[in-house]
């Protein structure tokens, strides 16, 4: 009996080591592997629609990865076409010389002398060739960034691979892999680890799914605004502020901060400072911080101070990857919670 006992503390031993060195080989790859949970939940809804049309699992997941990757690429050849002609243009007027750059700045100043009370003029007159400066200063940061992500494109083309592979199969397997998980557990337990992965689902879906949809709503505002705007496909850039509203750094102001400075070089200073505004508060405040929140609490009964916290709080801590960790881990306490409550009031 005491044999027996040393072997099946040995093996124990041994099958955590396996798994500790498993965790730690596949460490560079928990980021992607999150995301893939990420993207899994989003195609959730098109894999379904797509099943009961084709009734082929295989098929549908890969027409769902397919839909994707033909979306994105259609708003990476528009982008791509749109940008080429608008630096062309620019390039072509001359904005982008120092010399044009310092004439914007006095144009600033001189405005700025003409309006502002003559306390503040002092120090309105004491900023200098600002456009200029900063134009020498980001070049070679941006060179440098250049430079490092060109170095890092094989290791990107590796995690895009894990990202659509794991997609594909858990979209096809992942509720037959977790059916067999829980087969593993004791009888006793298995109810409670259902009900914990029925709640667990619920949030996860809730809460990516409401971050989708407020991408959507910042991109479909933000398209209305920049046609009322005049600004040339506002669609294309609509869509762009959608994308990057899925990723929380630079997020919508990477699309509309540029815009506005590219107004500012063509000296449409109205329009930039017009697109400032909005952007700020139309496409970036009102639905992260109102409509966001406000949805997960209709959607799932999840508290519009959890829904803020699980995508804002773990950014600062993790960077990027914090909005995909935060909500994961969040979601597994409320769907803890949840089913300790649930069999409490049995």
């Amino acid at each position: 009996m005491e044999i027996r006992s040393r072997f099946d503390v040995a093996v124990d031993a041994v099958v955590l080591m396996i798994f500790i060195a498993t965790i730690y080989v596949t460490k560079d790859f928990f980021s992607t592997i999150l995301f893939s949970i990420v993207l899994i939940y989003l195609l959730k809804p098109v894999y379904a629609g797509l099943f009961r049309i084709t009734k082929r699992e295989w098929l549908s997941s890969l027409f769902s990865m397919l839909i994707v990757f033909a979306i994105i690429l259609a708003v990476l050849i528009g982008l791509s076409g749109v940008l080429l002609v608008e630096i062309m243009n620019l390039q072509s007027s001359g904005s982008l010389s120092a010399i044009k750059l310092s004439g914007i700045s006095n144009d600033l100043i001189l405005g700025m002398n003409a309006r502002l009370p003559a306390s503040i003029v002092h120090y309105v007159n004491g900023i200098g060739d600002i456009p200029a400066a900063i134009a020498s200063y980001v070049t070679p940061i941006v060179a440098a960034q250049l430079s490092g992500f060109v170095s890092a494109l094989p290791i990107l083309f590796a995690e895009s691979l894990v990202v659509i592979f794991f997609t594909y199969w858990m979209l096809i397997d992942g509720k037959h892999i977790l059916d067999r998980a829980v087969e593993l557990l004791p009888k006793t337990r298995r109810g409670m680890f259902r009900r914990f992965l029925k709640e667990l689902d619920g949030i996860y879906t809730t809460l990516f799914t409401v971050y989708f949809s407020t991408a959507i709503i910042s991109g479909s505002v933000a398209s209305l605004g920049f046609y009322l705007l005049g600004i040339p496909n506002p669609l294309l850039w609509g869509t762009l502020v959608a994308l990057f509203a899925l990723v929380p750094i630079p997020g919508p102001p990477g699309v509309y901060v540029p815009m506005a400075i590219y107004y500012s070089l063509i000296q449409d200073y109205q329009t930039s400072i017009i697109l400032l505004i909005f952007g700020v508060i139309g496409i970036t405040l009102v639905p992260t911080n109102i409509i966001a929140p406000q949805l997960a609490l209709k959607t799932a009964r999840i508290h519009p101070i959890l829904t803020l916290l699980a995508f804002i709080a773990p950014i600062f801590v993790l960077g990027m990857v914090g909005i995909i960790v935060g909500p994961m881990l969040y979601g597994l306490l409320l769907a803890i919670y949840r089913t300790e409550v649930y069999y409490k009031k049995i």
